[in-house]
């Protein structure tokens, strides 16, 4: 027993002298790089020095030179890192020198590739410091991380060196293949604010279908007003869909009722079903004054477009799927609304009666209408079309004269009135229309000629 207990105090006793030992030499390694590292300080102070004489200049390259070749690149970077937090433009570029030839910029885009979680943070940070081309080029590639917390940090290094040149380069990600970094990157220039708006606005052109709508949501988010004329011009001439749809939610957010008329407009001529949809959806979902006088009436203009005539006189529905579901956002707008389903079901046998007997106007409204076409104001001309393109087919001719009126407006409106007349032999004239030098008129005969031939297209489907 007592061999036993004199043994186990010889392994407490060996134990204990071998944490003393491994403690010793961590306190001596600690005090050897300290040393290391006051000499390699010392050395840095050295670029810290005005190079206002060609011997300073000399001074500063041969510290650099033995910053470089320091047996301690531990120290030499940590040295260097610390001399990113001068002011003066040529000691931070002396401490990337170091950095770069000491492999520790490569080491922090190792570690924020491959990492660890705490090694990314870590690099991240170290990167931010540097802020040179090359380090915001890693970082703005961690913008697509999984990781959020990633992600995030290396969104703030991005902004935290120089906002105007992040901008520009986080605008530039927005067309980034990785959706995930170019929506960080969106996220990011919101978190900016006004510091972000030019360099948006400057994506608005970009070829990238998907730059420009975050670009869109990006300047929404922000809710600077006066981007409000950059984006309303981008409801007639931008070509994809989901731009035009991105404007139009900005819109709705950001001023409905001052852009109410835009909304309308969009939801009664833009040649994309989605688009349609979704400026009907808007207009119900911000209230906004007349809205539900507007969805009434295009649920009873629309109809037509969803029914045809049989053989036996009854009518039956096209399987159509656009406007079935801008039918579909309009009675969803009307109920949002406060409109009952019966009150729904009311408007639409009325659509289906007028539809059975090809409806009727006042002739006395139609002659207005066509006097309206003479008369002097724009204004009253395009009204007059827009009039006009609920007579029908009759009025077709009127029109056809009017896409030739010296005012776009007015030739856009008969183009669109066209349209939903549906005259097959204004086809070409319309086409004609596709050269105007004026964007919305060319737009509106492209909306027209689409619903045309797909009316067309749903009669010989039914007969």
């Amino acid at each position: 027993m007592g061999v036993e207990l004199g043994v186990v105090k010889m392994l407490a006793v060996f134990l204990l002298c071998l944490a003393a030992a491994a403690l010793a030499l961590r306190l001596a390694l600690r005090w050897r790089y300290a040393v290391v590292l006051g000499r390699a300080r010392r050395i840095a102070d050295r670029l810290r020095r005005p190079a206002t004489t060609l011997a300073a200049v000399e001074e500063q390259s041969s510290a650099v030179e033995e910053l470089t070749g320091f047996g301690d690149v531990r120290a030499a970077t940590a040295a260097a890192h610390e001399l990113l937090k001068e002011n003066d433009a040529t000691v931070r570029s002396a401490a990337i020198e170091v950095l770069r030839e000491t492999r520790a910029l490569d080491m922090w885009s190792r570690d924020l590739q491959r990492g660890g979680y705490p090694a990314k943070l870590r690099a991240i940070q170290a990167l931010g410091d540097v802020g040179d081309e090359r380090a915001l080029e890693q970082l703005l590639e961690a913008l697509g991380q999984d990781d959020p917390d990633v992600a995030r940090a290396a969104s703030y290094a991005i902004v935290a060196r120089d906002p105007d040149y992040a901008a520009d380069r986080l605008a530039e990600a927005l067309s980034s293949p990785d959706r995930r970094l170019a929506e960080t990157a969106g996220a990011t220039l919101v978190r900016m604010g006004e510091e972000a708006v030019e360099a948006l606005v400057g994506q608005l052109t970009n070829p990238s279908t998907q730059a420009r709508r975050l670009a869109v949501e990006s300047l929404g988010s922000i809710g600077e007003p006066s981007v409000k004329k950059v984006l309303l011009p981008l409801l007639e001439t931008d070509p994809e869909p989901e731009v035009r749809s991105a404007v139009a939610e900005v819109m709705a957010r950001v001023d409905a009722e001052a852009t109410a008329q835009d909304l309308q407009r969009l939801a009664n001529s833009d040649p994309d079903w989605f688009v349609r949809a979704r400026a009907f959806s808007l207009l119900a979902e911000a209230n906004t004054p007349g809205a539900g006088e507007f969805l009434t009436e295009a649920l009873l203009q629309l109809e037509p477009d969803l029914t045809e005539l049989s053989e036996e006189g009854d009518v039956v529905e096209c399987v159509i799927d656009g406007p079935r579901r801008v039918r579909t956002a309009i009675i969803a707008g009307l109920q949002l609304l406060g409109m009952t389903d019966e009150e729904i079901a009311a408007i639409e046998r009325r659509t289906a009666a007028l539809a059975a007997d090809g409806g009727t106007r006042d002739p006395d409204d139609v002659s207005d209408a066509l006097a309206g076409l003479r008369d002097r104001d724009p204004a009253r001309r395009a009204e007059a079309a827009q009039r006009l393109g609920e007579v029908g087919l009759p009025a077709a001719p009127a029109l056809a004269l009017a896409l030739r009126d010296p005012d776009p407006l007015v030739r856009a409106e008969a183009a669109r009135a066209l349209g939903r007349t549906g005259a097959p032999d204004s086809l070409r004239a319309i086409a004609e229309c596709l050269r105007d030098p004026d964007p919305s008129v060319r737009l509106a005969a492209s909306t027209a000629l689409r619903a045309i031939v797909t009316r067309e297209a749903a009669k010989e489907f039914t007969e």
